[in-house]
């Protein structure tokens, strides 16, 4: 599995990509990382320059992280998950294999929304994406189309070109079935949900959800970014996850 480090202090943050992503999804980070921490970003199994994984099985691929992990020898391991990485990071938190502490999830959606549903339907699924996210007019109007989620000049879809599309349809579907289970209880560190001011209706309920199964949550909005806090505004989650 490909990873890139950045920095090395002794603080290690692991930083989990969402769905479309790469280890770029953190590359805004680089440069304004503290001399106290390293970042470990990882290309999820089918991203970038990781290699599809054996089974679409979300466990094995949180299983085939977390063996990546095992020989940092740190134990003051963070966990930075990004939009749906971010369920991915809370799975990983779990692992008996590892110890973290903090377990930072930047827009966390505990169901997806309707129009995500669109691209799981057995008829119309890899129709709707490729229409969506893998034409440069579908990739243009889905950006106009959520001009109030972002700051201009933000390009919501970018990271889509080059996805692989069976890469990209069987994360969505893993992720959504994960619905109306409780997986997602009894994580073992301190949670805490960064969620942009502008950013989707579902992000913003889906805080409701985790506060009810999880009483150390921290919340923290940022106000004026939309669904992209790490394009945004780097600098705040560096003061966040960073504690600079």
């Amino acid at each position: 599995m490909f990873f890139k480090k950045i920095g090395s202090g002794s603080k290690v943050v692991v930083g989990i990509h969402g769905w479309g992503g790469t280890n770029n999804t953190f590359k805004p980070l680089e440069k304004i990382i503290p001399s106290t921490h390293s970042m470990i970003n990882f290309d999820l199994p089918g991203y970038g320059k990781s290699s599809k994984p054996n089974n679409w099985d979300l466990e094995e691929i949180v299983d085939s992280i977390s063996k990546e992990l095992v020989g940092i020898e740190s134990t003051d391991i963070d966990i930075l998950g990004n939009c749906s990485g971010a369920l991915i990071a809370i799975l990983l938190s779990k692992s008996p294999k590892l110890k973290i502490n903090n377990l930072y999830l930047i827009d966390p959606f505990s169901h997806a929304p309707w129009y995500f549903k669109i691209f799981t339907n057995r008829f119309i699924g890899e129709y709707a994406y490729i229409t969506t996210f893998q034409n440069p007019l579908g990739r243009f109007f889905t950006n106009l189309s959520l001009k109030k989620k972002k700051n201009e000049g933000t390009d919501m879809t970018s990271s889509f070109r080059n996805i692989d599309k069976e890469t990209s349809l069987n994360y969505l579907r893993m992720l959504v079935e994960l619905e109306g289970t409780s997986i997602m209880e009894n994580i073992n560190c301190i949670p805490t949900i960064i969620n942009g001011g502008k950013t989707f209706k579902a992000a913003n309920e889906s805080v409701n959800y985790y506060n009810s199964i999880w009483n150390n949550l921290n919340v923290i909005k940022i106000p004026g970014v939309g669904h992209l806090p790490l394009e945004e505004n780097p600098d705040r989650i560096i003061e966040i996850v960073f504690k600079k």
